[in-house]
């Protein structure tokens, strides 16, 4: 799938393994270098990077030599993580559709269902069985996916960086503990029997790392958000990335977990029924509730549920999803509502 069909109309995607420009210190400024090593003279050109902004502390700094390039310029702060600045309507292009894939990943997900049961029953450790067992981790748990760069700068830790060590066996039952984003200390409870056994067998091959998969050479190798990401696009056929899982996780919650936080709002008339409901659903996800609301609930569930509308959608049909039985009650419910 290509990730291209998702532009706004005149912006192509770009990523920062293409050429590009790139910039040399010259005395208090710089001066930026063309694909062929050359020196950029054309003010054109010069206008354009002058108005990216980009912070003069970066250091192997990329530059798109497309003005419509959908990411603009990448480099490396002071702390050498990775930052990016994108196309001004790319950035609005994505908050306009913040949600609006969600129907399309709601679609989807019974093919991404079905694909993965198929991967993880091969035989042995290879690459599909692991990842499809990453993605059945994320449509459970909504766990972040993580990236080695939290891992080494941070110590903190998301569902592809996880190690042996924060596997916890307690009282027969396994969790996940572990050090997630902004420091805040995560404990998920794997309650998947065949998950905790797959999680079991993995962590004894060699390796700090728990999910890694063995090539027909017996080499290890290990797994990352961009892997993820790239099996979601080829079994999906739609470039879809592991954070759709805990946008829709969010806002299934917020159904799931209507009735409870209408029953803490009634016995309780000081509590409101918004704020409870999404600090049910920020609790599972790990989130600070302004996150939570505003990144991982879609807003016409939000108002359906505040406007106590929920059973209105109950009996209405749900049309043109493959293999429907695949998604729960709340997952239909709401398909139902965001489809309309």
């Amino acid at each position: 799938m290509n990730p291209s069909n998702n532009c706004p109309h005149g912006i192509i995607y770009l990523m920062d393994d293409c050429a590009g420009f790139t910039r040399r210190k010259c005395g208090k400024g710089f001066i930026y270098i063309d694909c062929e090593g050359q020196k950029i003279k054309d003010p054109e050109i010069l206008q354009r990077i002058k108005e990216l902004v980009i912070p003069p502390m970066w250091e192997n700094v990329w530059i798109c030599q497309k003005p419509n390039g959908h990411l603009q310029v990448t480099g490396f702060d002071l702390k050498s993580r990775k930052q990016y600045i994108y196309h001004p309507k790319w950035v609005a292009h994505r908050q306009l559709n913040k949600y609006s894939q969600l129907l399309e990943f709601g679609k989807k997900l019974p093919l991404i269902r079905k694909k993965i049961e198929e991967d993880i029953q091969r035989r042995g450790w290879p690459k599909e069985k692991i990842l499809a067992m990453i993605v059945m981790m994320l449509d459970e748990y909504y766990i972040r996916i993580g990236n080695k760069q939290y891992e080494q700068e941070n110590q903190t830790y998301g569902l592809t960086t996880l190690r042996r060590k924060h596997i916890v066996e307690k009282d027969g039952k396994l969790y996940l503990q572990y050090k997630a984003k902004s420091g805040k200390e995560r404990r998920v409870k794997v309650e998947s029997k065949r998950l905790i056994r797959m999680i079991k067998k993995i962590s004894e091959l060699p390796g700090y790392e728990i999910f890694k998969y063995i090539e027909k050479d017996k080499t290890k190798h290990r797994l990352d958000s961009h892997d993820v990401n790239e099996y979601l696009c080829e079994i999906s056929g739609h470039y879809f990335t592991a954070k759709d899982f805990r946008t829709w996780g969010g806002t299934m919650l917020a159904i799931e977990n209507f009735p409870h936080a209408s029953a803490l709002v009634e016995g309780n008339p000081r509590k409101k029924l918004e704020p409870t409901l999404v600090k049910l659903v920020a609790k599972t996800l790990g989130n600070t509730l302004a996150v939570c609301r505003e990144y991982y609930i879609h807003p016409k569930v939000m108002q359906v549920l505040l406007d106590d509308k929920l059973d209105s959608y109950a009996d209405k049909p749900l049309k043109n999803i493959k293999y429907v039985s695949q998604l729960s009650k709340s997952e239909k419910l709401l398909m139902k509502i965001i489809s309309e």
